[in-house]
């Protein structure tokens, strides 16, 4: 059984139909294979994948982290 995993905030789009809602096998390992929800295409294994969203996350965390300590300093002046 796989569960649905919704990818709003990353760049991961089925190649097929578009859609940003990936299917992981429940028990899965790197070598997983990780498809779309909508339409069944394959997304790639889930090694790679996992890879790309963290590494999505992470700039997103730096950049928000960064325009905090903006906002921070221009309120301070």
């Amino acid at each position: 059984m796989t569960e649905p995993i919704q990818a709003d905030n990353t760049p991961l789009r089925c190649r097929h139909c578009g859609s940003n809602r990936i299917s992981v096998p429940a028990r899965c390992t790197d070598e997983s294979i990780v498809t779309c929800t909508d339409c069944g295409d394959e997304i790639g294994l889930w090694g790679e994948v996992r890879v790309g969203i963290l590494a999505v996350a992470k700039k997103k965390t730096a950049a928000k982290t960064a325009a905090i300590a903006r906002a921070m300093a221009q309120k301070a002046m």
